[in-house]
């Protein structure tokens, strides 16, 4: 990086990039200001905050991150990714800006809006102006605040009230080639009370090992008795860093279903929070996160019931192998007056060899009474009894451990809709881990 503070850095950057948000709405820009002075004011973070007490922020903010120009997909399009997203609608993004060219949206029923937020500020200004801000819930995240001062787009999808998309939308945010670029994809989504609403959001990047950093901001709203189920798929570029931040607010009786699985980049780290609002809200989070070589994956969720009869089921599962790290840290939190709240939370390590590590820090912070809440982690490796009964019936040693592994990561895995998708998926994690093992085999 540059003599100058990552701060200066980037308050250099905004500025630079203002002939590009030239006829952006006035409230637009309030708001980026907004989010940059934010970003400033809290600083990158330390390791003397706990929430960054296991990934380097200042390792990251040291790299001279240029904000990743407009860009189209080269000449092999989206097969170059390898994506297998079959033939629902789609919006798709490339460095964070939309690409109608490569999405479809024939066909989408009345009531649903799925679009760039750059063709609707006029129009859905009063619906965006609220979602474009930075979340509140996310307020204290100096990353999240850069992100929502830099996005130069962001995909807008909208279910109207009672409506029902039957076939997921996919959202794909790719970044195309470029060494030291920034990328800030930005996804907001509101499901309006009793829409039903499936969205597989991917985010992808050079295969290579160039350094980019893709830094990501979401905001869900899931009204009353709504439902939106949220897949969020990480194949980023084996040089990048990806940093997520995931905000979801579920209204009275709705249910947000939340389900991450992330196997790319060198550095990855999520930050899912969900506030449950509304009397009887659920949600369920599921998450399966694979790291090999040096790779660390970092997973951070945060489920805050704050009214009663409020449920949350979670599940978070790693596969770690080589020297990689993989750190689970989940916080249920019960606010006072959130009685007769369900809650379980359970995170589960499979260690692949004896260099990999494991972190898991499940928490429960409860303030009221009469709540059920239950949490717990495991570390272990493959069952051996397991294995010998495999090979004992023919199978060799990889074939047997693939076997196990498939087994493990195909409780989260089998949630993924679309069969293409998900068989992509699992190649992805087999091939992964057979080319750590030769790796290990070969040292």
């Amino acid at each position: 990086m540059s003599e100058a503070s990552p701060e200066r850095h980037w308050a250099e950057a905004f500025a630079a990039a203002a002939p590009e948000r030239a006829g952006e709405p006035a409230w637009l820009e309030s708001a980026r200001k907004a989010a940059i002075a934010r970003f400033a004011e809290l600083g990158l973070p330390s390791r003397r905050h706990e929430e960054w007490r296991y990934t380097s922020a200042e390792r990251i903010g040291r790299v001279p991150w240029r904000p990743a120009p407009a860009a189209a997909l080269g000449a092999g399009g989206l097969d170059a990714f390898e994506l297998a997203l079959g033939e629902g609608p789609r919006l798709v993004f490339v460095n964070g800006r939309f690409a109608p060219g490569w999405s479809r949206r024939e066909g989408l029923p009345a009531g649903v809006l799925a679009a760039d937020a750059r063709s609707r500020w006029e129009p859905e200004g009063a619906w965006l102006e609220p979602l474009l801000a930075l979340p509140a819930a996310l307020a204290d995240r100096a990353f999240a605040a850069l992100a929502a001062a830099l996005a130069p787009d962001a995909a807008v999808v909208r279910v109207g009230r009672d409506v029902a998309l039957g076939p997921p939308l996919t959202v794909v945010f790719l970044s195309a080639p470029g060494a030291d670029a920034a990328t800030t994809p930005r996804l907001v989504v509101e499901a309006e009370a009793g829409a039903r609403l499936s969205l597989v959001e991917v985010h992808a990047g050079p295969a290579g090992a160039e350094r980019q950093l893709r830094n990501a901001l979401g905001e869900i709203v899931v009204g009353p008795r709504a439902a939106v189920d949220h897949v969020r798929i990480q194949l980023d570029g084996a040089g990048a860093t990806h940093l997520g931040h995931v905000h979801a607010r579920v209204a009275r009786g709705g249910r947000y279903a939340s389900r991450t699985v992330s196997l790319g980049a060198a550095v990855a780290r999520l930050d899912l929070v969900v506030s449950l609002d509304g009397e009887g809200a659920e949600a369920t989070l599921d998450g399966l996160y694979v790291t090999a070589g040096g790779q660390h994956s970092d997973n951070r969720t945060t489920v805050d019931h704050a009214r009663p009869h409020g449920t949350s089921r979670e599940l978070y599962k790693g596969v770690l192998a080589g020297h990689s790290r993989g750190v689970f840290s989940g916080k249920v939190l019960v606010r006072k007056g959130a009685q007769k709240t369900s809650a379980e939370q359970r995170n589960a390590n499979l260690l692949l060899s004896g260099q990999a590590e494991a972190d898991s820090k499940p928490q429960l912070e409860i303030e009221a009474d009469d709540v059920r809440c239950s949490h717990g982690s495991t570390i272990g490796q493959l069952d051996e009894e397991a294995l010998f009964f495999l090979r004992a019936r023919g199978l060799d040693l990889a074939a047997a451990r693939a076997l196990l592994v498939r087994a493990f990561a195909d409780e989260i895995l089998a949630g993924v809709p679309g069969e293409g998708l998900r068989e992509r998926l699992l190649a992805g994690v087999l091939a992964k881990l057979a080319a750590a093992g030769a790796a290990e085999a070969a040292s």
